[in-house]
């Protein structure tokens, strides 16, 4: 039998160039597929087939590389023109798009806790979104305040549709076993109420939450003297 004849390395595909483009399309593979613990620099030059000391022309650090993906998230995201006509459904359309596209990403909202948003990707939303709440007549002060209380329930959503491990009327029906298998003794209301309590789906209950802080800010304005 002939000796089998090592292949040439020039026999084999090229491997496409490192780029940054190139090092963040892989760490968001990474994170969709094994979730965000997974992403490392040694993970993801893995993936490129390449060793970890080739990333760092492209990206700092893991800090840098999660900055990064932040970034490419964010960029994805359709802002609105704000319309004074049409502020309210602009309002709830940029959330959602929001929300979807962390939810998309496992564990990227989380990490919008630890690192606070500076680039310019990741600040377009929250200028956007400023620009709808001014357009529907909150004063600047409320209108920041309301953006900061609105992002922190998109990440919530997001992390919330990321733990989600059934379906939410799956969800809501193990919960209400639950609520009302309870003591009616111990937990008279819970028990009472636990089909209130678990009502809606997951996007009526965002819609709501959103509108309450509007509506909550829209009474206070009219409440304050001009």
């Amino acid at each position: 039998m002939p000796p089998t004849r090592r292949r040439s390395t020039r026999d084999r595909p090229a491997k496409p160039p490192l780029s940054e483009e190139a090092v963040v399309d892989a760490a968001l593979e990474v994170l969709r597929s094994e979730g965000l613990p997974a992403v490392s620099m040694r993970r993801v030059a893995t993936a490129l087939d390449t060793g970890p000391a080739s990333l760092y022309v492209y990206v700092a650090n893991r800090e840098a590389l999660i900055h990064a993906m932040q970034d490419r998230i964010f960029a994805t995201v359709e802002l609105e023109t704000a319309d004074p006509a049409h502020w309210r459904d602009q309002l709830h359309t940029l959330l959602g798009r929001l929300r979807d596209a962390l939810a998309a990403h496992p564990g990227i909202a989380m990490t919008l806790t630890t690192v606070p948003p500076r680039s310019e990707a990741v600040l377009r939303p929250l200028e956007n979104m400023l620009a709808v709440l001014l357009a529907g007549g909150l004063t600047p002060q409320d209108a920041a305040w309301a953006a900061d209380f609105l992002s922190t329930l998109v990440h919530h959503a997001a992390v919330e549709a990321e733990a989600r491990p059934v379906g939410h009327q799956e969800q809501a029906e193990e919960l209400y076993r639950h609520f009302t298998a309870q003591s009616p003794e111990a937990f008279p209301l819970i028990t009472a109420h636990a089909a209130q309590l678990v009502a809606g789906d997951a996007e009526e209950r965002f819609r709501l939450a959103v509108d309450t802080l509007i509506d909550g800010f829209l009474t206070r304005a009219a409440k304050t003297p001009a």
